[in-house]
């Protein structure tokens, strides 16, 4: 053995270092192939006990670091995992006879159903990937779940975000189709005109906030009430919950007609009343329905929104239904609202939740962003537009030039507002004592060459700077 250094670290890293042979003996990958073979000899097709089998005494060997058992904790969620796992392929009518079949097809179309149908955080996804992939490693088949882009292209052809296994708990701006500069209702009626049922669907995710096995599973005539709709089937967990009707008078006849155009399509072209297709598994339907997003471009490679994102614009008008204001993740209102009407909008957040089928208020922060999130937004879109004024050249010396003094931001963007790209940022500028104000036209000009649609210049008329000033440079 090497003799340690002075600081210790020579023997830290012998004592950590395992051979690869070592590994491969005790626990780590390939390791538990024969054992595999042993469980699925001894319970032939009966997953489930093959997996007890397999579980039973396994050396579960950590891969990497210093050589160890894993934790006993780690050990029961790992095993739990694997035997639920099993439990879900057979509900989504893709049983498995032997373990060992376990690989890349079952984990993309598992992480969809509990990305899209159970709603499932991130880091439990992240953490249920995990184990599929060390098992599938101790049987050794090494590269049988994908890693990183791998993963996500896999994922994404089942109508699985990126976000939905790296995602932040609360959303850090809107994803509504409506945020993205996307007018649902058109791409809604484009979509009709080939696809009616896959139009419908859309419909009831925009103005009901149901996800995707919700809207195939919807039943309208069951679910109508006369005061909203009741989901009972395809919920998170089997969890029932109630969808109001919005306040709204004008939002309120738009559901009340989807609804009824559902019920009337439902009870015409399904023997069980259903939104779905007839004589399809959930899994063929969700197929059927994610290649019809990707047939009108309806991801976010091509319109930059994704099918999740109707259920986000829904949260954001119930929001705006009981409160009068657009939520925070789309950056309408400063702090100071959201902050002296707290007990209003909390009440929101819990509302919204319950609509979408969760039972924290907090979890609709991540489709309605956080008071504190939105003040950290807005000081970033004040910062952007700063340096977009600063560092496009020309700008800067063609004001000064021109015998532009100081300048400002004001009105929205000066509040760091969402702005769509076609509002014009407001610069409200101080001229150079003697300066004419004939030179706001050159200004003008200047920036519409440099800037072109994005600045409406105003002169300082009272020599005092604005109250709610921004300044963007100093002579």
């Amino acid at each position: 053995m090497a003799k340690a250094s002075g600081n210790g670290r020579g023997k830290r890293r012998a004592h950590q270092v395992k051979s690869r042979a070592e590994t491969l003996t005790r626990g780590g990958p390939g390791s538990a192939q024969l054992r595999a073979q042993e469980a699925i000899k001894a319970h032939p097709n009966d997953p489930r006990r093959q997996m007890t089998y397999f579980l039973q005494d396994l050396d579960l060997q950590s891969f990497t670091g210093r050589k160890r058992v894993v934790a006993e904790k780690t050990r029961t969620a790992f095993g739990r995992t694997l035997m639920n796992i099993i439990q879900d392929l057979r509900k989504l009518n893709m049983p498995i006879q032997r373990i060992d079949e376990i690989g890349q097809r079952h984990a993309v179309v598992l992480t969809a159903y509990w990305a899209n149908d159970l709603g499932h955080s991130s880091s439990t996804i992240q953490n249920k990937l995990s184990a599929i992939r060390k098992f599938c490693e101790l049987i050794g088949k090494m590269e049988a779940i994908p890693k990183r882009e791998k993963l996500y292209v896999a994922l994404e052809a089942k109508g699985v975000e990126k976000s939905a296994v790296t995602r932040a708990q609360v959303t850090h701006g809107s994803k509504s189709w409506k945020a993205a500069g996307v007018d649902a209702q058109a791409i809604i009626e484009v979509v009709a005109v080939e696809n009616p049922q896959e139009a419908l669907l859309f419909e009831l995710e925009l103005h009901f906030g149901l996800r995707v096995k919700e809207a195939l599973s919807f039943r309208p005539r069951e679910a109508e009430r006369r005061d909203g709709i009741a989901i009972k089937l395809g919920t998170k967990g089997g969890a029932g919950r109630f969808v109001p009707f919005m306040k709204d008078p004008l939002k309120q006849a738009k559901q009340r007609d989807v609804l009824e155009r559902a019920r009337a399509w439902a009870d015409e072209r399904n023997n069980k009343g259903e939104m779905g297709y007839e004589r399809m598994t959930m899994e063929e339907a969700r197929t059927k329905y994610y290649h019809v997003l990707r047939k009108y471009g309806i991801n976010k490679k091509v319109l930059g929104v994704a099918s999740h994102g109707l259920r986000h614009q829904f949260a954001a008008d119930m929001f705006e239904d009981i409160t009068g204001h657009r939520p925070p993740a789309e950056g309408e209102e400063t702090p100071a609202w959201f902050k002296q009407n707290r007990e209003l909008v909390d009440h929101a957040y819990k509302k919204v939740s319950e609509a979408l089928g969760h039972w924290r208020k907090d979890i609709s922060t991540a489709y309605l962003s956080s008071v504190s999130m939105m003040s950290k937004m807005q000081k970033l879109r004040i910062e952007k537009l700063i340096e977009m004024f600063q560092n496009t050249p020309g700008v800067a010396t063609g004001l000064l030039m021109l015998g532009v003094e100081r300048a400002w931001l004001t009105g929205r963007a000066a509040l760091g507002i969402d702005m769509p790209h076609s509002e014009r940022i407001v610069l409200t500028v101080n001229l150079e004592e003697g300066v004419k104000l004939d030179v706001l036209k050159d200004v003008h000009a200047l920036l519409q060459k440099l800037l072109p649609g994005r600045v409406l210049v105003a002169p300082l008329l009272i020599g005092v700077q604005p109250e709610d000033g921004v300044e963007v440079f100093f002579r």
